[in-house]
């Protein structure tokens, strides 16, 4: 059994190819890839990242730090 991440289920919902990447199931494409290429190329794309790495922040400035580093409400 694979790892997935906290996007798994939106990868799916977006019509994902998965595959098996060192133990995490991890989209390759959403169909076409040059459609795929063109809406990048056009608007944005985005990469799920969050198998990477796990980092515990820690202590009573933990809170503020994120705040701070963050883009969304912590």
């Amino acid at each position: 059994m694979t790892n997935k991440t906290v996007l798994h289920a939106k990868h799916l919902e977006a019509g994902a190819k998965m595959v098996d990447f060192f133990g995490w199931d991890m989209p390759i494409n959403y169909g076409s890839q040059i459609e795929e290429h063109h809406a990048v190329r056009r608007d944005a794309g985005m990469f799920d990242v969050s198998h990477m790495t796990i980092v515990d922040v820690k202590g009573p400035q933990a809170q503020a730090y994120l705040r701070y580093l963050l883009a969304n409400d912590v």
